[in-house]
């Protein structure tokens, strides 16, 4: 059994098998589903018992198949198009982050609804100078870069540090990123990677020394299991619309007609607007908190625990401030 205490820098190595396994009952519920398209011309006939039976409508089964054919488009895209711009994104930091020396802060909350739910055991803070970034000879950011940044960032190793190596984009000065944690990232997509030498030394306290990840870029195998169900969901949409065909003229309740056309709307209409247009704006939120996204210091130059920051941010808040007072005292920023 892995060693809690030792980070994680990828998913275990069964992700793939896991991600299969879970969807085998549900291609079994399918697979029945399609059964009863089969069979339903069979017993579409006034003078067979059959007939007279509850059943389930293949007007409501094409639903359940169109359905999930959107879903699965949307996993194709994201994993077609989102992930290979957040890797390039996250490899643009070892081609053009500059290094300064910031603190991580992180909180294991002992809340496991929460976490399995939002992961925010993921999630820690990172602080650093926006001056140290004005100052680096590679900066040509042109506004104006004072007091410290604290900003929330995806963490792979789950514990707090002090001056750590902090990488920023030149031209983002919002950017910033633990230079371990990226270290674990493009290790996950990448066939081998060391982790920095300075990881060891500030990964002691009994949390085990990790000198090399080995490939942990299982994408490809989840987007041909999701393939394979688009083709399979495509296949069983448009069987069980043929066989709406054979039987609207017996059930009063099913129409080729409306079949068709929702098989239409959802495959040239609904599909690529979801898909395609759903991804994109999330890709331009996941972008904007990567690169501009960040919270100024307080005037004392304090930030306290995150929660407690959040709690009393929401109540200065909601006093009579001034949109001034408020941006000296920790409301959120962004680049323009």
């Amino acid at each position: 059994m892995a060693d809690d205490s030792i980070p994680t820098l990828a998913l275990p190595g069964g992700s793939i098998l896991q991600f299969f396994v879970m969807t085998i009952p549900l291609f079994g519920v399918y697979c029945y589903f399609l059964y009863l398209a089969i069979t339903r011309p069979s017993i579409a006939d006034p003078d067979n018992e059959a007939f007279y039976e509850p059943r389930i409508r293949l007007t409501d089964i094409l639903y359940v198949y169109l359905t999930t054919w959107v879903l699965y488009a949307i996993l194709v895209i994201y994993m077609l198009w989102f992930v290979n711009k957040r890797r390039r994104l996250s490899k643009r930091y070892e081609k053009e982050g500059i290094v300064i020396l910031g603190d991580v802060q992180y909180e294991d909350e002992d809340r496991w609804l929460v976490n399995c739910l939002f992961r925010n055991h993921d999630y820690g803070y990172v602080i650093y100078d926006l001056e140290k970034v004005a100052s680096h000879p590679a900066c040509d950011y042109k506004g104006p870069l004072e007091g410290k940044i604290r900003k929330k960032v995806r963490v792979y190793h789950r514990f707090p540090r002090e001056q750590v190596s902090i990488l920023v984009i030149p031209q983002y000065p919002y950017s910033g990123q633990p230079k371990t944690d990226l270290e674990a990232d493009w290790a996950s997509f990448s066939e081998t990677h060391l982790v920095s030498e300075g990881y060891n030394e500030a990964a002691d306290n009994n949390r085990g020394s990790i000198q090399k990840v080995m490939s942990r870029d299982r994408s490809l195998g989840i987007i041909l299991i999701s393939l394979g169900w688009l083709a399979f969901l495509l296949f069983a949409s448009v069987f069980v619309c043929l066989q709406i065909d054979e039987i609207s003229d017996v059930y009063q309740d099913e129409s080729s007609y409306w079949a068709w056309t929702i098989f239409i709307i959802v495959m040239a209409g609904v599909t690529p607007v979801v898909a395609i247009g759903g991804n994109l704006i999330r890709w331009k939120i996941y972008e904007r908190w990567i690169l501009r996204s960040g919270k100024n210091a307080r005037p004392d130059g304090s930030f306290g625990s995150p929660r407690k920051s959040r709690r009393k941010n929401r109540s200065e808040r909601g006093a009579s401030h001034t949109k001034a007072s408020e941006e000296e005292d920790g409301a959120y920023v962004q680049m323009t």
